[in-house]
């Protein structure tokens, strides 16, 4: 193992120049001293502990550069720009590139003096990257949301079984595996899979005795919503599973004199940032939300958590309850369910359960969609307005989400929600017609000389854009493109479309119908027995009611030697009959 031969006097240091606190978060420092000391680690922490930290702060004590494995893009994006705004040269692979585009990242990777290369396991896949790392000087090996990697998790991914790679690559670099939860069984598949030696296991207790777990079965599930505003003051979360459901509760409230806004993954990144900032700012009370809403979420007086459908899973359920009260003080999570409910619960499990034939279909449709021709497809980046898609083959929009949530797991496409503009443009004339335009447009030719470059098949068919890529790799600001691509089309020299989407799409294969799909088989029926099983320990929860909220939950986590909370609606009931019987014995 490659030692840091560094102290953590030096990590307070780095901490304090780049983020300006003064110590760390337990069990921040543990984790780094492990780091430090040239073990490989499993830290779990939970969600707004401050993991990126963790696996920042000791590589940028040593020479070299981190690989941070993620696989979400937006979480990847999110981390770089932070980085970068501390002037720490960091970089990612993430969304559709060019070859082109790959091959200049990698190069800056490898002779630009950065400190981080963000990427997805899929990307890890390609020979193009995985050679160029072999050249790297790798100081810090980060594996984050590492349950991925884990048949038994919640979000396993297949392309996560790859990064055992980078172990095997580099074997005396650490490696840090990250997440906010893991059970007994996850974690000792984290360890076999990632081929962790001998790995120091860090956990802090989950325990939050501030939290009051509430699981109600009512039937007025609005009247006991407004009881429990009123009765709990203060900064409030909903969680909804629909985007629909979101807009409509956030205007119920607004209707009930309660502040509230809604957030979900089709709304542009300002809106997010707009609506974000309200909330934080306390401008608006409550924060209506899909699971969208979470990732980097850290406002430590929210008073009230509510669960208004049954999550999918206990992991989802703790990382999203756990959002309350982490200033400490009393909180509540309430999940509120009726016998609807349940039933409504059980057709979203069984949507989820997407077999083969319907994957295949849903597989040849989006390639119909978009032109794709077999053998073709591989790293072309589109963006896709999901309803459209629906319209279009009459497709049942939760099943045929479900399908490209299933493609997406299993690399055979990369799925982001992320709202933007979907851009294309073909060339409408041969090539030496457009050298002579070029003559007369002068201002045009590095825009397209830098497109008749990138894309070969630019004559014969549309071809995917990123303006925001466009406009870095020529220096130029975002609206300049968008007019000069205006103007090709104005000239009728290109056919230009710059429609709204609210998902973009990247094909990880090149199209081979049957194939892809019967190659993926195995990976979708472990998928569908796993989240059957985690759906069933979602009803054991609700349905137990003789035992400590708190203490199943820790217990499902792999925490035992527990003592009842005495706050959750259990232990709450518990004390009354026991009050109850009490008086009655007295009299």
């Amino acid at each position: 193992m490659k030692r840091f031969f560094c102290n953590m006097e030096q990590a307070l240091d780095i901490l304090k120049k780049y983020w300006g606190y003064e110590a760390f978060r337990s069990p921040q420092d543990a984790i780094i001293q492990s780091v430090l000391d040239g073990k490989d680690t499993l830290a779990l922490m939970p969600t707004g502990g401050g993991k990126s930290v963790s696996f920042q702060v000791p590589a940028l004590l040593r020479e070299g550069i981190c690989i941070v494995v993620s696989p979400l893009v937006a979480l990847m994006t999110d981390q770089v720009e932070a980085l970068k705004r501390r002037d720490i040269r960091a970089l990612s692979l993430a969304g559709g590139l060019s070859h082109n585009d790959l091959e200049r990242l990698l190069g800056n990777a490898l002779y630009g003096n950065y400190k981080f290369l963000y990427l997805s396991p899929e990307r890890l896949q390609q020979e193009t990257v995985r050679e160029a790392i072999r050249q790297m000087n790798v100081n810090l090996i980060a594996i984050d949301e590492a349950h991925c990697v884990s048949h038994w998790g919640k979000d396993f991914r297949p392309a996560y079984l790859e990064c055992k790679w980078l172990k095997e690559t580099f074997p005396a670099v650490p490696m840090l595996a990250l997440t906010a939860s893991a059970t007994p069984k996850v974690q000792k598949d984290i360890i076999a899979a990632l081929t962790m030696q001998e790995p120091h296991i860090i956990t802090t207790s989950l325990q939050r005795r501030n939290i009051s777990y509430e699981v109600m079965e009512v039937e007025d599930k609005l009247f006991h919503l407004l009881q429990t505003l009123k009765l709990q003051k203060g900064s409030a979360i909903i969680y909804l599973r629909s985007r629909s459901g979101t807009v409509q509760m956030a205007n119920f409230l607004e209707g009930q004199g309660i502040s509230a806004t809604f957030f979900h993954g089709g709304l542009t990144a300002d809106e997010k940032n707009k609506k974000l900032g309200m909330w934080i700012t306390g401008d608006i009370r409550v924060m209506v939300a899909t699971n969208a809403f979470g990732m980097g979420i850290d406002k430590p007086d929210v008073r009230t958590v509510v669960h208004w459908d049954i999550p999918s899973t206990l992991e989802d359920y703790f990382q999203e309850a756990g959002r309350a009260g982490r200033d400490g003080k009393p909180s509540t999570a309430v999940l509120f369910y009726n016998e609807l409910d349940l039933k409504t619960s059980e057709q979203q499990l069984h949507n989820n359960l997407v077999d083969l034939p319907y994957l295949k279909y849903i597989y040849s449709r989006l390639n119909a969609y978009f032109v794709i021709a077999i053998g073709e497809g591989e790293e072309q980046t589109f963006g896709l307005l999901f309803p459209e898609l629906c319209k279009r083959y009459n497709l049942q929009a939760q099943k045929a989400y479900n399908a490209l949530l299933v493609l997406d797991r299993c690399s055979v496409i990369s799925l982001s929600e992320n709202f933007h503009h979907r851009s294309s443009l073909f060339f409408k004339i041969e090539s030496f017609q457009l050298m002579e335009y070029l003559k007369a447009h002068s201002h045009l030719k590095d825009l397209v000389l830098y497109l008749i470059r990138s894309f070969t098949g630019i004559y014969n068919r549309p071809i995917s854009l990123r303006i925001e890529a466009l406009a870095e790799q020529l220096h130029l600001n975002y609206k300049t493109v968008i007019e000069q691509l205006e103007q090709l089309q104005k000239d009728d020299v290109a056919e230009f479309v710059n429609k709204e989407a609210d998902l973009e799409l990247t094909f990880r294969v090149p199209r081979d119908d049957d194939r892809t799909i019967d190659a993926i088989a195995k990976s979708v029926r472990e998928y569908n027995h796993t989240k059957t099983t985690l759906q069933m320990a979602v009803y054991d929860y609700i349905n137990n009611e003789s035992e400590c909220r708190s203490m199943q939950l820790l217990r499902y986590f792999g925490q035992n030697d527990l003592t009842p909370c005495g706050r959750c609606s259990v232990c709450q009931k518990k004390h009354a009959k026991g009050y109850l019987r009490s008086e009655e014995a007295s009299q």
